[in-house]
């Protein structure tokens, strides 16, 4: 039989993308108790119900394993501090966030993307964790979009879809951050190394542009998540450069493939890039990367 690594079984599920939620409850003295999972999904719609996987190493799992009310909240883009809260730590997770009770006293939390207040229809030992049923006796929703997770780090499809607007109707230069095979290729100058770009079309927008340019030099390639859109004050341009997963190690005359073990002892041809791929380097040991907007000297990473 297989021996089967519980961190690498971890990782693997982690690749999964899902929503945020936190579940709360409160307990036969009156306490209020919550958790942050992703372990959640619908289950029927006639009755309605609904599951969450409370885990047994769970400060609260008693509270949880012999409750007869629990609600989830769907968590908001925005509200990944509100995730972090109910993550980890002990205290009143409550006192910093903004709450209310449903009918049964458990705990809504405001600025949710939705809410479901349930009665327990069901609880089934699984493991070391519990299938928790709900029924759902109530319920309310908005238009906001929710909080992303996924390979240990969180996302924000709104964001992404901001950006990706921001990006195609500028004007300025698109770059790319091109991998293949635990490598970045770089390009050599007098002055450092710089990424493969190209200036920006007005008819075609950031992403357009820099996929048809490296098509255009023969990369077998395929253009990912914008990772940067910051504005060059200098210059007054903007920037933004794109992931692109490489096919082959064919640099077309691009430049050169370089480890990533050794990119952090480079010199790179200015202080935005430079910055940015040591951004690159720690989110790519950690496998989560992030958004950065902003200028070359600061900005916001989402």
């Amino acid at each position: 039989m297989t021996v089967i690594d519980p961190r690498e079984l971890r990782n693997a599920f982690g690749s999964f993308m899902t929503g945020v939620t936190v579940v709360t409850a409160i307990s036969e003295t009156g306490e209020k108790v919550g958790f942050t999972a992703n372990s959640f999904t619908s289950v029927s719609v006639e009755p309605p119900l609904l599951l969450v996987c409370p885990s047994n190493k769970l400060s609260s799992f008693e509270v949880f394993n012999n409750c007869n009310h629990f609600v989830v909240n769907i968590l908001a883009e925005d509200q990944q501090d509100v995730s972090n809260t109910f993550a980890g730590g002990k205290g009143d997770r409550f006192a910093d966030i903004n709450w209310r009770s449903d009918a049964n006293g458990c705990p809504i939390i405001e600025g949710a993307v939705a809410h479901f207040s349930c009665t327990t229809f069901n609880n089934i030992p699984a493991g070391d964790h519990i299938l928790l049923v709900g029924e759902v006796i109530d319920f309310d929703t908005n238009e906001k979009l929710g909080l992303g997770y996924a390979k240990g780090g969180y996302f924000s499809l709104g964001m992404e879809h901001r950006a990706e607007e921001l990006t195609h109707s500028l004007s300025g230069v698109v770059g790319s951050l091109i991998e293949f095979d635990n490598k970045i290729l770089l390009q050599q100058t007098d002055k450092g190394y710089r990424l493969p770009q190209v200036e920006i079309s007005d008819d075609r927008g950031s992403k357009e542009s820099i996929r048809q340019y490296l098509e255009a030099k023969g990369l077998d390639c395929e253009v990912a998540s914008v990772y940067s859109v910051y504005e060059n004050l200098a210059d007054k341009k903007f920037t933004s450069f794109y992931r692109v997963n490489a096919n082959t190690e064919n640099t077309v005359g691009l430049g050169e493939y370089i480890d990533i073990d050794q990119i952090d002892d480079l010199k790179f041809i200015s202080p935005d890039i430079q910055s940015m791929m040591q951004r690159f380097l720690f989110e790519k040991k950690n496998g989560a990367f992030r958004l950065y907007v902003g200028d070359q000297e600061s900005g916001d990473i989402h």
